[in-house]
């Protein structure tokens, strides 16, 4: 692994050398040149090209021209981005295959995510982050120093417009397109007095589902308004308020078939399972009557042995908002900038993937954060010292249905971190620099949860044959344990609802109540009339209450960074980054430790030929341990549970090149690609086995793509269960992490006259990719190039603007994550479809 990791950076060192030979000028000063994007992503203001870190960065009117609207589609300027949905506010975000793989109330992303210099704990809203925009970061590694809190993956910083002092401007654009779409977006910057500005902003967004069964629709609504006040010479202050609500069904699903059981075939290419493929027209969707009706005819859901239909229809109805201050204090010696920050969001959302009967969620998340930064240079010393504080509480109901199986939860889950850092720039020459900086984190947290895991097991064994209930009912889609008993049908259960919940409420956790399920047989026996039951209905108690947990890390960044010229700068990094550990609502699985990340960086940054040309290359190696994932799998009981482990270690190495170009003053070609080899050296977990002791060994495999070993425990500890098995994926590609990412772009714009035409037109090809967590045939995507496309008209004047535009203008089907649920039905969500329309923009 080592020898690999010279042969990467020494290839990036030779490709150093090249780039970074001062450029001769030219003859003649060019008239036309690269614009100049200025960052904070160290927390100082300095330009793109010489902040000395993996960072992509954009401006609002680039990111409007290329058609990113939020940060779903954020890998169009961040080859290193990879971003997952799948249903309601779930909301993922990965950076070169570090990241979170789920998005619960009681987890912690990865990756950094940052709206106006406040984290975000809940990061599900992004219409309103991407509001009247200066610009977003996405910064590439752990952020250990400046960032902390667990960014272990990277950061995205969404930077919005702030108030100008004696402006008087505005703006408002409307647009129109296909499935329905309108869009209207305003914002004005008004003078109150000399001293006192005021910048308002909103928008409102609507289209109609991008699949057959009206799924993948959205309606949103945000608004932004901040006020500025330069106190006097030494201080100022802005405070600034949004708010965003979100609806609409929420990402739909694309069913690709089921992986049924065929026990003791285990040539098979899933071993004891043979793939049915529904083969449905894309963009075709969960709920058209022809997969409902190919999921009943096919798909069985055990232990219940009932036909898999009554999927609920999702709906998301979600509110976020919240207030933020920066302060900012000339003390002479020194600047110091003051945060404090509160944010507020309540989900509501109901939705079916991974391909669930119903996942219902109803959370609520508060938090309050505080920080304070003191920056300032002592001869040839820059240096920042800085404390942070935050305090986020997160309550919630919630089901997750899988028609015979599932869980309810009912949780109160509480963080708080509290953590310093000094980050120091020694000048030993006015091009050589020596960066150090150090962080150190105390976070403590706290979690209860009053659950129930859910079973009903078939109890009709015909003479040959599986179990086969067709007539049981599955587990009504209702949010608690209260509302599921009441909407069975009348008379289904032998057990009175109320004796139901009074059982499950006084019997000690792990201790099921079961009542037969009918409808019921009448059988005659020497003792008359009895009725027997069809199957069982078993309630078993889950409680977690109390927990309590913390963790304490110290982490570090190293730098080296010299100027070869004013335009061309190289620099060699270490950091590194830790993610806090946390709890889960499953038996044995409780809680997972903390995850570490080691980031080794070199890279360039040129800009050559009067300006005209940039070129920079980044060679990264990064070693990750303990790496938190999370995905669906059973607990030591047995019980259907969505779960984040600690599953090994793995290694991230590759390169990135990206460039714009000048060619001439009308036309601007940019691009960049990105080699990524991320491996998994050592993935392995256990599984329960669902089997009982009168099946054969390796009866009820796993489905997986990973090689898997049965383990049978003779006298298994009471509770848990004999059987299970141990899965290993080492060796194989990292989740999300395409070998190749290339883009190539162009801007161009003509001369009519009065008026100008510029048109943008960029390219984007992924190579092959894993995208499911079982690495089943499914759940690889094949490589994909997609292509999106603008035309602007504008006066000289630059007044108004119309602009025509398509994204993925070839309709590429494109699946972004792929799952298996209820039934063992393979889903995938999917990027959106061909989008095009027009949009008028004015400003004053």
């Amino acid at each position: 692994m080592r020898n690999s990791t010279a042969l990467y950076l020494s290839a990036a060192s030779a490709a150093l050398a090249i780039f970074t030979a001062p450029a001769r000028a030219q003859d003649e000063t060019s008239q036309r040149g690269l614009d100049t994007i200025v960052v904070t992503a160290q927390k100082t203001e300095e330009s793109l090209q010489d902040a000395a870190i993996p960072i992509n960065a954009a401006t609002g009117e680039e990111l409007r021209q290329v058609g990113v609207l939020d940060a779903s589609s954020l890998n169009k300027v961040a080859p290193a981005l990879y971003v997952t949905s799948t249903g309601g506010a779930n909301v993922g975000y990965f950076v070169r295959g570090v990241g979170n793989f789920a998005n619960n109330g009681f987890t912690n992303p990865a990756i950094a995510f940052n709206i106006d210099g406040v984290y975000i704990g809940r990061p599900s809203s992004t219409i309103a982050s991407f509001l009247d925009l200066d610009r977003v970061e996405v910064l590439k590694g752990p952020q250990g120093t400046l960032y902390g809190r667990n960014s272990t993956g990277g950061a995205i910083n969404v930077i919005p417009n702030k108030p100008v002092l004696g402006e008087t401007s505005g703006g408002i654009s409307v647009g129109y397109g296909n499935y329905d779409a309108v869009e209207a977006t305003g914002y004005g910057n008004i003078p109150i007095s000399d001293n006192v500005a005021a910048r308002f902003a909103g928008t409102y967004t609507k289209h109609d589902g991008y699949f057959d069964d009206g799924t993948s629709s959205a309606e949103e609504i945000a608004l932004r308004g901040q006020v500025y006040i330069e106190v006097n010479d030494s201080i100022n202050a802005r405070l600034s308020g949004d708010y965003a609500k979100s609806q609409g069904t929420g990402p739909g699903l694309h069913i690709d078939g089921i992986y049924g059981f065929a026990p003791f075939n285990p040539g098979f290419e899933v071993p004891n399972r043979v793939f049915l493929p529904l083969n449905a027209p894309d963009f075709s969707g969960l709920h058209i009557p022809s997969t409902l009706e190919f999921i009943a005819d096919n798909a069985t859901t055990a232990p219940g042995f009932q036909p898999v239909e009554g999927f609920i229809y999702p709906d998301r109805n979600d509110t976020y908002w919240g207030v933020n201050a920066e302060v900012n204090f000339d003390l002479g010696f020194a600047d110091l900038v003051v945060i404090p920050a509160y944010r507020f969001s309540e989900l509501d959302n109901q939705l079916n993937g991974p391909p669930f009967k119903a996942a219902i969620v109803q959370d609520e998340a508060e938090q309050f954060s505080f920080e304070a930064r003191l920056s300032g240079d002592i001869g040839k010393l820059d240096w920042i010292l800085g404390g942070y504080y935050f305090d986020e509480t997160v309550k919630g109901v919630n089901t997750f249905n899988q028609f015979a199986v599932g869980n309810n939860n009912d949780f109160d889950s509480k963080t708080e971190s509290l953590a310093f850092f000094a980050r120091s720039t020694f000048n030993v020459t006015d091009k050589f620099r020596i960066v150090g900086g150090i962080r150190y984190t105390d976070e403590s947290r706290t979690f209860s949860n009053i659950g129930q895991s859910f079973t009903i097991v078939c109890l009709d064994e015909p003479p040959a044959g599986p179990p086969s209930c067709p007539d049981i009912p599955s587990m009504p889609a209702e949010l608690t344990l209260a509302e599921q008993l009441a909407a069975f049908p009348a008379g289904s259960l032998a057990v009175p609802a109320q004796a139901i919940l009074a059982q499950v409420a006084a019997n000690p956790v792990g201790v099921p109540v079961v009542s037969p399920l009918g409808p019921f047989d009448i059988i005659t026996t020497p003792g008359g009339p009895v009725a027997v039951p069809g199957a069982l209905f078993i309630v078993t108690p889950n409680d977690l209450i109390g927990l309590e947990g913390g963790d304490e890390e110290v982490t570090y960044r190293a730098a080296l960074e010299y100027d070869l010229t004013d335009d061309n700068l190289v620099y060699a990094s270490f950091e590194n980054g830790f993610r806090a550990g946390g709890f889960n609502t499953a038996f044995g699985l409780e809680s997972y430790a903390p995850e570490f990340i080691d980031a080794y960086t070199i890279g360039a940054k040129n800009r050559f030929f009067d300006n005209t040309l940039e070129i920079n290359i980044e060679g990264f190696y990064w070693e990750y341990e303990d790496q938190q994932l999370a995905a669906l799998t059973v607990d030591a009981r047995g019980n259907n549970a969505f779960a984040t482990r600690n599953v090994g270690e793995s290694s991230v190495k590759g390169v990135e090149v990206d460039f714009q170009f000048a060619a001439t003053e009308s036309t601007l070609i940019r691009g960049g690609v990105q080699y990524l080899d991320a491996t998994y050296d050592n993935f392995q977990f256990n599984q329960v086995d669902l089997s009982d002791d009168t099946d054969p060994p390796n009866f009820l495999t796993p489905v997986t793509g990973c090689d898997f070993t049965q383990v049978i425990n003779p006298a298994p500890p009471p509770g848990t269960a004999s059987r299970s098995f141990d899965i290993d994926c080492s060796g194989k590609e990292a989740l999300y992490s395409p070998d190749w990412t290339v883009s190539l772009g162009l801007n161009q714009t003509l001369d009519l006259g009065q008026f100008t035409l510029t048109g943008t037109f960029d390219a984007r090809y992924r190579s092959e990719r894993v995208i499911g967590f079982q690495y089943l045939p499914t759940q690889y995507e094949d490589g994909v190039i997609t292509a999106d496309a603008s035309l602007t008209l504008m006066p000289k004047n630059g007044v108004w603007r119309v602009t025509g535009y398509m994204r993925n203008m070839t309709n590429a089907f494109v699946r972004s994550i792929a799952q298996v649920g209820s039934g063992d039905i393979a889903a995938a969500s999917v990027e959106p479809p061909r989008t095009y329309g027009v949009r008028i923009s004015a400003d004053f």
